[in-house]
């Protein structure tokens, strides 16, 4: 198959789904990105300044531009869901050597519709019936679900500045665990008016004279905001008390689940037992239930998924189930196929002005390719 015979097998499984083919904005302001981004995916973004002096991104994937179509169209007061589907250009740095800038992503994106593990295996099988279109046949599929770790967190009982903190962390790579490993530091006191300032205009001049004086740079992925949300839950968690020795088991305890999709349920379940969570017994009998259905609607892909409980944290607007899909002849950072929920990206792009329950899905035509032992 050649490049626009996979592009069109397809776009005509999400299409024959039902969904409406769209090609959003190419160009979108950068603060979205950013800020909805994690820090390895921000540093491959491809930003420019426009002529008004605008700092501007290239859409680093279809996800965030159709979103914001979905969410302008809920703010205009046209309810009920919708489904999308597109076959349009990408851009993002690459993540290996051997990767293109500029792809093209097949996919498709659900609004509206429940936001229940049935819909999670559905949107999963579609993915994988565009896949079989494309002849090609995964050997690895990694599955995660970005509501377990909170799910847990707010099981344990904790005060929510600590409670809000683990979270924030647990969306940076390796936050989580910096977090649990440091020791308890009191906030510099040249940090102290950033913390004390009354508005967030205060706070960021604070922040920005505090690393002038120490001839710092801001250099880096995360924004200034990011950063000062981080010093003042640190500070809370600190006023807190820290972190109890539960706690870090716990945390222990789930990052070391990584095992068969079949198994993630039982592995999360021991530990909620353990330590007495029966607050995250809906999470854990989401995750149960979503890869029963998979079973059912794909038998033969049981024995290649995985689980594992820090999966997917790259693009932060992800907050439930997610999957990549990998084939021959490519690495673990280049899915063939991917998905996930995002059902409060919404709210977030709309201000609040509008709401709806989101998942998607996207083959990348170019890596169908190369797992077939053939140059994009």
């Amino acid at each position: 198959m050649t490049h626009a015979a996979i592009v069109k097998a397809a776009r005509g499984v999400f299409e024959a789904a039902g969904a409406e083919p769209v090609d959003p904005d190419y160009i979108l302001p950068s603060d979205i990105p950013l800020e909805l981004s994690g820090e390895a995916v921000r540093a491959r973004l491809c930003v420019f300044t426009d002529h008004r002096g605008n700092e501007m991104v290239m859409r680093p994937d279809l996800t965030l531009p159709v979103a914001g179509m979905e969410a302008a169209r809920l703010a205009s007061g046209v309810n009920g869901p919708k489904a999308y589907c597109y076959a349009a250009e990408a851009f993002r740095l690459p993540a290996a050597s051997d990767d293109p800038m500029e792809f093209t992503q097949v996919g498709f994106e659900w609004f509206g519709k429940d936001s229940t593990p049935y819909e999670d295996a559905e949107a999963f099988a579609l993915v994988h019936e565009a896949v079989r279109a494309c002849d090609v046949r995964p050997v690895a599929i990694a599955t995660g679900d970005l509501a377990v770790f909170p799910a847990f967190i707010d099981a344990l009982g904790l005060p929510r500045v600590t409670a809000d903190l683990l979270k924030r962390a647990f969306r940076q790579e390796g936050g989580v665990r910096a977090l649990v490993e440091a020791t308890p530091v009191p906030i510099e006191a040249d940090l102290v008016p950033t913390l004390e300032a009354a508005t967030p205009e205060e706070a960021e001049t604070a922040f920005r004279e505090a690393l002038q004086a120490r001839g710092i740079p801001l250099i880096g992925t995360r924004s200034v905001s990011e950063i000062i949300a981080g010093l003042r839950a640190r500070a809370a968690a600190l006023a807190a008390g820290g972190l109890p020795d539960t706690v870090r088991e716990v945390i222990g305890a789930l990052a070391a689940v990584n095992c068969t999709a079949s198994e993630a349920a039982d592995q999360l379940d021991a530990i909620a037992v353990r330590y007495r969570l029966s607050k995250a017994s809906a999470a854990i009998d989401r995750v149960a239930r979503r890869m029963e259905l998979i079973r059912d609607l794909l038998p033969d892909l049981k024995a290649i998924c995985s689980f594992r409980s820090g999966f997917g944290r790259r693009f932060t607007y992800y907050d439930g189930f997610l999957f990549e899909t990998l084939g021959p002849n490519l690495s673990e950072r280049q899915p063939l196929a991917s998905g996930g929920r995002y059902d409060g990206l919404v709210s977030g792009l709309s201000n609040g002005r509008a709401t709806a329950t989101a998942i998607g899905g996207i083959v990348r035509p170019d890596r169908v390719l190369r797992a077939k032992g053939r140059g994009a």
